[in-house]
């Protein structure tokens, strides 16, 4: 067989491969497990529901009855019904709020992640697709220079014989320069069709890495679509979750003053009124506990420097009483109450000179300089405690100032002994204007006591 004929062949063979390169496509799936933060989410969701008809069914008993209630106890027991009811469904927003919080804080690492991982792909891909440009070129190259050659021989004659070359040569010197060239010519057309077959090689190599590379960016493309749709309805269920919450928390305290208007026409010998009345100081007890929990965390010890910036502006040693006022009244001292419930504070009033409570948006004041470590200013019950706020003077030493009508300072700020940080109000669990005022120490063991203020300042009036 004529050696340009079979190379002829073997080009035709190569560029027919290069021209029909076949794409290699990896598919990979991703499959993502429903997470057992979604679970615990619909279960909340779950929970909620159910209550919310509890709610309702409430709601219309107490409409369908009202006009029928002939006691004063049977609605109490309705609202206190519903009340138990509502703070369940605050309970499991608060539940879903923090689930939703930890997911959010999850997904936004991830989305991070990911888009690197994109940006990285991508730029695989545009160097990638560089190289592939540069090996079609060389090979476009090598083609030309097959397709020359091929012109060349066919214009030179096609398929040359020994014989022929032999009869055309003018002598034997002419005829081995002849057949040398033909040599020659055969080594370089077999050289160019290495080359070409090398050249469609790694052309198939860099598109298959392409192709590889570009399933690899869609399937991250695709999970980042997911996170990325997880995240906006998360974002938009915690949205929902605090609105919720924010409308059933202001549900919850109508239905405290529903309460507190019916205990004001009970008679506070009743059972009915008793039993309401120790109801709502267990509440504030659970939440008292929290507060020496919160302070056990956050506060100072006993036997510990005070910072000095507390001591900057700190008028004197002992705490100054927290209502400025000359005409003020202690209502209520620390001890129990008469039904043997504990009051762990001093309830402070301000009467004119009929004996009037003029307390409602009178100032309060700081006991002594320190910073103020926790700021409830949400007009809210608050278990019973109302807005209030603890202020940390070092030391172990702090005070908490509740049932105001508003505070002025806020969470982290450093407040001076006398500074105004509230006024007096009438919020949480209360039946008239006046400041409930504490004082808490925390022990070297990490403890906390609840003591008497009056043992650390005394009334001026």
């Amino acid at each position: 067989m004529n050696l340009k004929i079979f190379n002829k062949q073997r080009l035709i063979r190569v560029i027919s491969a290069a021209v029909s390169l076949t794409l290699v496509l990896v598919t990979v799936f991703a499959c993502v497990p429903v997470s057992s933060a979604q679970e615990s989410l619909d279960d909340l969701k779950k929970q909620y529901s159910d209550l919310e008809k509890d709610v309702a069914a409430n709601e219309k008993k107490l409409k369908q009855v009202e006009s029928q209630i002939t006691s004063n106890e049977e609605k109490l027991k309705t609202i206190t019904s519903d009340i138990e009811t509502i703070k369940s469904q605050i309970t499991i927003l608060d539940q879903r709020i923090e689930v939703l919080d930890g997911s959010i804080t999850e997904l936004r690492p991830q989305i991070s992640s990911l888009n690197s991982q994109i940006g990285d792909v991508e730029k695989s891909i545009d160097k990638l697709t560089g190289q592939i440009e540069e090996a079609q070129e060389l090979a476009q190259d090598t083609q030309d220079k097959l397709l020359e050659r091929i012109r060349e021989d066919y214009m030179a004659g096609g398929n040359a014989t020994m014989i022929e070359v032999l009869l055309s040569s003018e002598d034997l010197s002419n005829f081995l320069a002849r057949m040398e060239l033909m040599d020659r010519v055969s080594e370089n057309d077999e050289q160019l069709i290495k080359d070409m077959e090398q050249k469609a090689d790694e052309l198939s190599e860099l598109k298959e890495q392409a192709d590889v590379q570009k399933a690899d960016l869609q399937i991250k493309k695709g999970l980042l679509d997911s996170k990325m749709n997880q995240l906006r309805s998360n974002q938009y269920d915690l949205e929902s979750s605090r609105t919720a919450a924010s409308s059933k928390q202001k549900a919850l305290d109508s239905r405290y003053a529903q309460v507190n208007e019916v205990l004001s026409e009970l008679d506070e010998d009743s059972e009915a009124y008793q039993k309401e009345i120790a109801r709502q100081r267990a509440e504030m007890e659970v939440l008292s506990r929290e507060i020496d929990n919160y302070i056990a965390q956050n506060g100072s010890s006993q036997g510990e420097e005070v910072p000095e910036e507390y001591l900057v502006n700190r008028k004197s040693a002992n705490l100054i009483w927290p209502v400025p006022y000359n005409n003020t009244h202690v209502t209520c001292h620390f001890g129990y109450y008469s039904n043997g419930q504990p009051h762990y504070g001093t309830d402070i009033v301000v009467r004119d000179s009929n004996g009037n409570n003029i307390s409602n948006g009178k100032s309060v004041v700081a006991a002594q300089s320190g910073k103020v470590i926790r700021a409830i200013n949400n007009g809210g019950y608050n278990s019973g405690y109302g807005n209030y706020c603890i202020i940390d003077h070092g030391n172990g030493m702090l005070t908490l100032y509740a049932h105001t009508r508003t505070l002025t300072v806020y969470e982290g700020q450093v407040v001076s002994q006398g500074q105004k940080i509230a006024e007096i109000g009438l919020t949480g669990n209360t039946t008239g204007y006046h400041l409930h005022f504490e004082v808490r120490i925390k022990n070297a063991d990490g403890s906390v006591s609840r003591v008497n203020p009056e043992n650390y300042v005394s009334c001026p009036g």
